[in-house]
């Protein structure tokens, strides 16, 4: 059976639109007089990974750029990492750091993006949901938001069904007629 595979998908244009419209969705529950930071946080992997010539880093700095770029909000953003384990040094800074950093600068809004997770679960709705919102609230931040997952997003999964067809070779329809008939 012929196998083919998709490489990358972090900067498809449908990709780009359900994140922006997961973070235009978390920033609608700040008061229209706020200015919430955008903290983009994305999984860590070990800095020998990297050295060893994996794009990652690359590929998630260039998605939070293209996002922020397509979403044109006013308001700083910064990225920071999670999830770390073991001794080795990983890509930094992490999200802890971040969060004392910003409370730090007297920062009181906070909306933290989950970047390159595509689906909610335990490093979404645990690290940051759960133990990063306490962390900041014991540093004097206010307002915490989180944007959800992508999930079930129609634009992600128009993204997903264009990869594929691109993939195999098939032509593929207008993703965004797909997604407006949702």
């Amino acid at each position: 059976m012929p196998v083919q595979t998709i490489e990358t998908f972090y900067r498809h244009p449908l990709y780009l639109d359900a994140l922006v419209e997961k973070i235009d969705e978390a920033l609608a529950r700040f008061p229209e007089s706020g200015c919430p930071e955008i903290v983009f946080s994305a999984h860590s992997v070990p800095l020998s990974v990297i050295a060893n010539g994996d794009p990652y880093q690359r590929h998630i700095e260039e998605t939070v750029e293209l996002v922020m770029q397509r979403g044109g909000w006013p308001y700083r953003h910064r990225l920071c990492y999670q999830s770390k384990i073991g001794a080795s040094k990983w890509l930094q800074p992490s999200l802890h750091r971040t969060i004392r950093d910003l409370a730090l600068e007297k920062i009181r809004e906070l909306c933290v993006v989950p970047i390159a997770f595509v689906s909610d679960h335990v490093e979404t709705l645990g690290e940051i949901d759960h133990e990063a919102r306490q962390e900041a609230a014991e540093l004097g931040i206010q307002q915490f938001e989180m944007t959800s997952g992508l999930n079930d997003s129609p634009r992600f999964i128009a993204a997903l069904a264009d990869l594929v067809r691109t993939a195999i070779g098939v032509e593929s329809r207008d993703a965004e007629r797909l997604v407006a008939a949702d």
